[in-house]
């Protein structure tokens, strides 16, 4: 499983679309603020997840770590079925939003973020269209 984390607009989607350029040839489905279904997931495919925010948006009634849990296990589940790449965009950059609901945001993500991080192969961090390998082999 890849992670790719940068800032918004930073060219994450495009390192990604590059990157896949250089991988086994497989269907990729691009699953823009949505998680794929866990009976969908083939070794032939390869799924691009994103705009973790819409994912993560319905379920901020529960408990930040509940809902990490559930989101990056699905995501680890599917992983070991098929290629997984995560675009991850980092709302963080030190900023504390004033509204508890965009806090709420902001933290959840970053729990999914760091369990999706710890159990990546690859990690990548894109600034301005440069990567970082942050965990992994180039």
């Amino acid at each position: 499983m890849y992670v790719i984390i940068g800032g918004a607009y930073n060219g994450k989607r495009s390192y990604v679309d590059r990157l896949i350029t250089t991988m086994e040839n497989k269907e990729t489905i691009y699953c823009d603020g949505s998680l794929p279904e866990i009976i969908q997931a083939s070794t032939n495919k390869r799924y691009v997840i994103s705009r973790f925010e819409e994912i993560v948006k319905p379920y901020l009634h529960l408990k930040e770590e509940e809902v990490a849990s559930q989101i990056a296990g699905h995501i680890l589940t599917i992983s070991k079925q098929t290629e997984i790449i995560c675009i991850c965009t980092d709302m963080s950059r030190g900023v504390v939003p004033l509204e508890k609901e965009a806090r709420q945001l902001r933290d959840t993500c970053g729990r999914v973020y760091q369990q999706l991080c710890q159990n990546a192969n690859t990690v990548i961090r894109v600034w301005y269209g440069i990567p970082q390998y942050l965990k992994g082999e180039q």
